[in-house]
């Protein structure tokens, strides 16, 4: 069958500036999004009627949100968090599935922690590409 479930979506981490390889096996909701900004390029036409709004991409942006449930055994989890109180950049990997296109570059990374009264621990996840040591890849 062709199509792909959720959970055979993969995401990787390591050391930054190299492709990461850590798989974080404790992750689940993965979630990447990709966005663009525009410059406006309408002109004025005939100025017979209104012109019709166009634009050009000017950039490209990304990111990625992942969670991870709160696993004090999770080596995987403890290095992420300590990157992201640190403020160091990390490698992050994704795939779609296992032989999947996705991104690989460094990123920056932030979290916030989640208590519920009713429910698991978790780890909600935030990383932007870093440019600093090698430039992001979408879509390999």
């Amino acid at each position: 069958m062709a199509t792909k479930m959720g959970f055979e979506g993969e995401i990787y981490y390591g050391a930054k500036g190299g492709t990461a390889s850590t798989k974080l096996t404790n992750s689940r909701d993965i979630t990447e999004s990709f966005d663009i900004e525009e410059g406006d390029t309408t002109v004025r036409g005939a100025g017979t009627s209104p012109p019709i709004k166009t634009s050009r991409v000017t950039a490209r942006s990304y990111s990625i949100e992942w969670t991870m449930l709160n696993n004090t055994t999770d080596t995987s989890l403890t290095a992420l968090i300590a990157a992201a109180v640190a403020g160091t950049a990390v490698a992050v990997r994704t795939k779609s599935y296992s032989s999947g296109l996705g991104y690989d570059g460094d990123m920056n990374i932030s979290y916030k922690q989640g208590v519920p009264v009713a429910g698991e621990q978790t780890f909600q996840f935030t990383g932007k590409p870093n440019a600093e040591d090698r430039d992001p890849q979408l879509n390999v």
